[in-house]
């Protein structure tokens, strides 16, 4: 059998253990297998940004315990794992931090590129990698010639049957009709929701959730032996619930559930209403779950517990995010650490003698 990983993204705002917890029921699964697991593949966007040396020392102990998964058999301790680059502006160039370490552990195999390339494993299988690239002078088409019992990739599809990910005019969209006719299974990573495009060519999705509106499931992606799919759910993932309320009776009755997973209220009121609804959801400001949104007949009001307006000032776009999401879409970078660095001197710089 073989196991998949997409898009994990070590340095998002979750609980490490949702993530530890997480790690060790996948591996228990390998373990369980009636099947040998001949690899773990790791299909891009292992990271989620440029980590802080905080986040760099829980991204090495998770990783340790990746390639320390003492699931092998018949005389091998681990079973090997293999990673492919995702996203630049996720993965950026952290391999070469941490894979000099998972090298030197030992009886273990460990893989990594960052450019499409052919390989073999030890019980004959034949893999094309195809990580992230962007457009340039890069051919596939010699590549695309050959079979392959497997292709792992990451990045956009597309599809004439589903497209669920969008792409950029610099990225590279590769088609599910034509990887799925050269390959018996081909898994990608990018697109964060499980998706079966037929003709044995899917996205993964991440092991967890982590925002609003991702509601695709989340699962433990498998193949076994003849290349056919095995899935389990994760249920270690969150779920972010999103409400739409029509009336303060219905909120009322919402809020005296014990929420312990992460909602998100969309209260659409008059303005009349508007005290009312902040009253009710002020007695709620401290719980991390609940969130809401207030969208009245003249104004938006953002996700906020107890933010107050006063009925006639209409949604403000923040400036230094809206900067940000403009300089991710239009040159595929990611400054936030940068601004938020910059912030803090402003803030250091400003602050009276």
């Amino acid at each position: 059998m073989y196991a998949f990983i997409g898009d994990l993204h070590l340095g998002v705002k979750l609980p490490r253990m949702d993530f530890m917890k997480s790690l060790d029921k996948f591996l228990g699964l390998i373990k369980g297998h009636k099947e040998e697991c001949h690899c773990i593949f790791v299909a891009g966007d292992l990271f989620d940004h440029k980590l802080s040396v905080e986040e760099s020392k829980f991204a090495a102990i998770f990783l340790v315990n990746l390639v320390m998964n003492n699931c092998g058999r018949d005389g091998r301790q681990h079973v090997p794992v293999h990673f492919i680059h995702g996203t630049y502006n996720h993965d950026n160039e952290q391999y070469e931090m941490f894979m000099p370490l998972l090298e030197q552990l030992p009886n273990t195999e460990v893989f990594y590129t960052k450019n499409a390339c052919k390989c073999k494993l030890h019980n004959g299988t034949k893999v094309l990698y195809l990580p992230q690239e962007y457009r340039g002078s890069i051919d596939y088409s010699q590549a695309f010639k050959e079979n392959y019992d497997l292709i792992v990739g990451h990045g956009p599809i597309s599809s004439n049957v589903k497209a669920p990910c969008k792409s950029t005019q610099y990225e590279i969209l590769h088609s599910a009709e034509q990887l799925g006719d050269i390959s018996k299974l081909c898994v990608f990573g990018h697109y964060h929701g499980y998706t079966d495009f037929g003709n044995g060519v899917y996205y993964t999705g991440p092991w967890l959730r982590w925002k609003y509106g991702e509601d695709e499931p989340r699962v433990f992606f498998f193949a076994n032996d003849e290349f056919k799919v095995e899935t389990v759910p994760n249920e270690f993932a969150l779920e972010f619930i999103t409400v739409h309320i029509n009336s303060c009776e219905e909120l009322r009755e919402w809020l005296s559930k014990d929420i312990t997973t992460p909602h998100r209220f969309i209260i659409h009121c008059k303005s009349d209403e508007l005290n009312e609804y902040h009253g009710i959801m002020n007695a709620y400001k401290n719980n991390q779950f609940v969130k809401y949104q207030i969208m009245s007949e003249h104004v938006e009001h953002d996700e906020a517990p107890g933010h107050v307006n006063d009925g006639h000032v209409k949604t403000i776009v923040e400036p230094v995010p809206a900067l940000i999401e403009y300089v991710k879409d239009k040159y595929k970078m990611d400054v936030t650490e940068e601004i938020k660095d910059y912030e803090s001197k402003i803030n250091r710089d400003s602050k009276p003698e």
